[in-house]
């Protein structure tokens, strides 16, 4: 699978102590990032934005990886609601997707887990 760029990804995570919501960082070095920025003319000005995003697990570490349900904070994993931005950021968390540039919210996530070990990967959308 080929793939054209980093990722930065900020998982939600709720703080046990102060009850507060902060996004923490990985970085994914090996994904194939396709977006979309259109603008729909019969409508005015909307924007149409989306990414799909494809993970290659053969080309990625994973060894921190874990599923959501299992997601603690001090690992990382990939769950709807979480934030990605094409490259590498600078900032180690945030709280609000707008304190992050050309950010998108991941809408859908699959684990395509079958086939040989060059098949298997993470799909990915977001908006």
């Amino acid at each position: 699978m080929m793939t054209n760029t980093k990722m930065s990804i900020f998982n939600r995570y709720v703080d046990p102590q102060t009850k507060s919501i902060t996004f923490k960082k990985h970085i994914i070095d090996n994904v194939y990032w396709d977006d979309r920025k259109e603008v729909n003319q019969d409508k005015g000005h909307n924007k149409d934005n989306s990414v799909q995003i494809f993970i290659p697990k053969n080309k990625n570490d994973l060894s921190s990886y874990v599923k959501p349900s299992s997601y603690d904070g001090t690992n990382w994993t990939i769950n709807t609601g979480d934030f990605i931005v094409k490259g590498v950021v600078e900032a180690e968390k945030v709280d609000k997707i707008s304190q992050l540039v050309d950010a998108f919210t991941v809408t859908f996530v699959d684990d395509k887990d079958y086939g040989s070990s060059n098949m298997q990967h993470f799909e990915i959308k977001g908006e």
